[in-house]
Parts: C-alpha cells; structure tokens; sequence
C-alpha cells in the first residue's frame, strides 16, 4: 500500500469502527425494549437474551478498531490533532464512553443474565431496577457517540 493512501484508511477504518460501535449501542439499546416488553406479554425471551450477550463482542471489536486506527492517524499526522481542544474534549469523552460500557453496562447485563437464571425468567423489583439503570446507561452512551461526532465533524479550536 502506498503511503498517500495510509491516512484514509485508517480515517476510513476509525470511522467505521465508531459506526459500528454506536449500531450495536443501538441495537443493543433495542433488544433490551424487547426484552422489556417481553416480559409484560408473558413471553420466554431466550432467544433475545442470547442475542443480548453477544453483542458486548461486537462493542469490543469496535472499539478495538477504533483505538488502533485512531493511533495509526495520529501517528501519521504527528499528533497534530492532539493539541487541539476539540480532540481533547472527543478523547475525554472517548474515555467516558469506554467507562460506561465496562462499569455500568458490562456490570448491569451480567447481573440480569444471572438474576434471570435464578428467578426463572420472571420480571422482579430488582430486574426493574436493572431495567431503569441500563435505559439511563444506553441514553447515555447514544448522547456520548453524538456528542463525538459532532466534535469529529465541526472541529472547533
């Protein structure tokens, strides 16, 4: 591969990887509606739950991408863009994203993938307590994907 062709592919692959990062949020965020809903019909949700567990890997892998493409642009632009203040806030905002996924929406699917294999698949005062903790963590991480592509995109200094 030629070098002129280096920085667009690595732009190409860490903007991909943030897409799929903030789809599978997304349809993460939608499965569990369904789950949710599930629940109020009476449902046995099995199969939704398998598709739920899957989806941190597709997080994962995105992420992963979007680390190692975003050290290949800076490494290609001598971090010309860490010295603006629009990337110092996206980076920030990057390490919140990541938190949240590991502290609060890691953390809160395993403890309803356990409760529901002890309850038997039936919606409790602490599933619902679950429930209310991974709406705020969804909505917050979809307000995290826009905020940063709304600085990848204006770029303010």
């Amino acid at each position: 591969m030629q070098i002129p062709y280096l920085f667009p592919t690595f732009l190409m692959l860490h903007l991909t990887a943030l897409v799929l990062m903030a789809g599978t949020t997304l349809v993460d965020y939608m499965a569990y509606t369904s789950l949710w809903k599930s629940f109020e019909r009476s449902e046995r949700p099995e199969a939704l739950l398998n598709v739920i567990a899957k989806l941190p890997r597709i997080t994962g892998i995105g992420a992963a991408l979007l680390i190692l493409s975003g050290i290949g642009v800076m490494a290609l632009t001598h971090g010309v863009f860490g010295e603006q203040l629009w990337f110092r806030i996206k980076f920030g905002l990057v390490v919140v994203l990541i938190l949240n996924g590991l502290l609060i929406g890691r953390r809160q699917g395993n403890k309803l993938r356990k409760l529901l294999q002890i309850s038997g698949l039936m919606f409790t005062g602490e599933v619902s307590l679950i429930k209310s903790r991974l709406n705020t963590f969804h909505l917050l991480q979809l307000l995290l994907f826009v905020l940063i592509i709304f600085l990848s995109a204006f770029k303010f200094n």
